[in-house]
């Protein structure tokens, strides 16, 4: 690492030990660790999800101009700041009472920020899936459904869970539209890091810092498996 990221280290370490001292730990930590895996964890489902008929579009109909709008419109949300997409859904949702400031925006917000992620790891998986295979399965009686449920998600499950915690990894730090969208009194550790840095209270802002990396050093460990498979 560089001088700057050196200093960033040493400081880190210098504002956890502080806390850790002090006992300076805000209260709700755990409440925030817990809102900040269920929401990202939802985001990465509904990405997973929705990212399978636009990567099979992708990936075997490339040459239709369907296919190709589709992809582009895939990756829209990606390309915009996430503060234009969030106020975007603020103008959209503001007229229907249940859905502003709900946990179903905020996913929804999430999933449409980074479903390239998932998109592009699905459609990596489903490139390595021999179309020979689909075809065979069809010449012997098995409808579309049947042969995209027992045979295509099957063989590229591990791009999908793979496109799904990048999602995941992701999410779990995003801020803008998380500060725009959450209902009231939601929290998560990124919301947290960025309060109480912003009244310069570093102490307090190390401790959710450092369960932001631990939770996403997590999930990285727990994809070594699949990835070396």
């Amino acid at each position: 690492p560089n001088d700057g990221s050196r200093r960033a280290i040493r400081g880190g370490r210098y504002w956890f030990a502080s806390a850790a001292s002090d006992g300076a730990v805000p209260s709700g930590l755990w409440r925030a660790a817990t809102s900040s895996v269920l929401v990202s964890g939802a985001a990465a489902a509904v990405a997973a999800v929705a990212a399978v008929p636009v990567a099979i579009l992708v990936a075997r109909y490339s040459g239709l101009v369907i296919a190709r709008v589709v992809e582009v419109l895939s990756y829209t949300g990606y390309a915009l700041p996430g503060l234009v997409v969030a106020l975007a859904l603020v103008f959209a949702a503001i007229r229907v009472d249940w859905l502003y400031q709900s946990h179903t925006l905020l996913v929804a917000a999430y999933a449409l920020l980074f479903l390239p992620q998932a998109v592009g790891a699905t459609r990596v998986a489903l490139l390595q899936v021999r179309p020979s295979m689909e075809d065979a399965a069809r010449s012997l009686g098995r409808g579309s459904w049947s042969v995209l449920t027992s045979i295509t998600i099957p063989l590229a499950a591990r791009g999908v869970l793979a496109g799904a915690a990048l999602v995941f990894l992701t999410t779990i730090k995003e801020l803008p539209a998380t500060l725009l969208l959450a209902p009231p009194g939601f929290q998560t550790l990124a919301t947290r890091v960025w309060s109480t840095t912003a009244d310069a209270r570093y102490a307090e802002a190390a401790v959710p810092a450092v369960m932001l990396i631990a939770v996403s050093g997590l999930a990285v460990v727990l994809l070594q498996p699949a990835a070396r498979r």
